[in-house]
């Protein structure tokens, strides 16, 4: 049994519990790749015009603008740059505002419409709600990640300053 095992690892490059995520994954994309196309106003030409601009405003816009940030904010002012010392005692502060930005800025990026109100109207409509608390609750959850965020950097600096030993001079 063993045996085989490592043959399939050799010849797959994983486990078999990992085939059958991927062939999972692969089942739940086609269903929904199937359901663009039993909407009748969906058409391949509309999909691919949404899958060209996803490739525009991120491959050639967003990640060379949060490539960069990424690399201002961490103190580098090109990609060869040397990177810092092996294994710092304390994570930089950087990792810390990171995080939330980029956990934010999906959140903005998908509910975006909800958030500024737009079409409220048709929302209203289907819901009986309105989009006006979509602003309220993303600010909370933006300071939460935030704050959460803020607490691991002190508790990193608070552990990591514990694990360093006290000096003490020695008299001569």
């Amino acid at each position: 049994m063993r045996r085989g095992l490592d043959a399939f690892r050799r010849r797959y490059g994983a486990g078999p519990l990992h085939l059958l995520a991927a062939l999972a994954t692969f089942a739940v994309v086609g269903l929904g790749v199937r359901g663009w196309f039993d909407e009748p106003a969906v058409s391949l030409r509309y999909i691919l015009i949404w899958f060209a601009g996803a490739i525009i405003a991120h491959d050639l816009i967003l990640l060379p603008l949060y490539s960069a940030l990424d690399r201002v904010g961490a103190g580098r002012s090109s990609p060869s740059a040397d990177p810092a010392p092996a294994a710092p005692a304390r994570s930089p502060w950087w990792v810390y505002v990171r995080v939330p930005l980029l956990l934010s800025g999906l959140l903005l990026l998908v509910f975006g419409p909800e958030i500024f109100e737009q079409g409220d109207a048709t929302y209203h409509l289907a819901s009986g709600q309105h989009q006006g608390v979509y602003l309220g609750r993303y600010l909370v959850i933006v300071a939460v990640l935030f704050t959460l965020s803020g607490l691991a950097f002190a508790l990193r600096g608070r552990s990591a300053h514990a694990r360093t030993p006290a000096r003490r001079g020695h008299g001569g």
